[in-house]
């Protein structure tokens, strides 16, 4: 089955051209992965955004509602939290940010990590 990639109403308007671009591709490369890394970064109040490729290869809707999530660096927890994210349609990806605030962070990241559900 194709994967179709969806993008939340903000992100059809704030996406640059490049980004989607890059952002197919991944999903391309990547057919399998259930969170295809793409940007780590710190904002100005020190949270850790961690933007990922979510993708549902199944072929039921798959909603998360306080999902717990990991964001994980050399085999350690540096932040987790629980998370809901919109409803994904079967065998969609769709780029989406996850902030860990600053207060939740086990040490400084290195921004070399991934997610992980637990």
């Amino acid at each position: 089955m194709v994967q179709t990639l969806m993008l939340h109403p903000a992100w059809e308007k704030t996406i640059a051209s490049n980004d989607l671009n890059q952002i197919q591709q991944l999903v391309q490369q990547e057919p399998e992965q259930r969170f295809i890394p793409y940007r780590q970064a710190f904002n100005y109040r020190g949270d850790l955004l961690v933007t990922v490729i979510v993708q549902n290869r199944s072929e039921h809707p798959e909603e998360w509602k306080e999902q717990p999530l990991a964001y994980v660096e050399k085999e350690q927890t540096i932040a987790e939290k629980n998370v809901s994210i919109h409803t994904l349609p079967p065998f969609t990806s769709m780029p989406w940010t996850f902030i860990f605030e600053k207060d939740l962070l086990n040490g400084q990241p290195e921004l070399k990590g991934f997610l992980e559900t637990f």
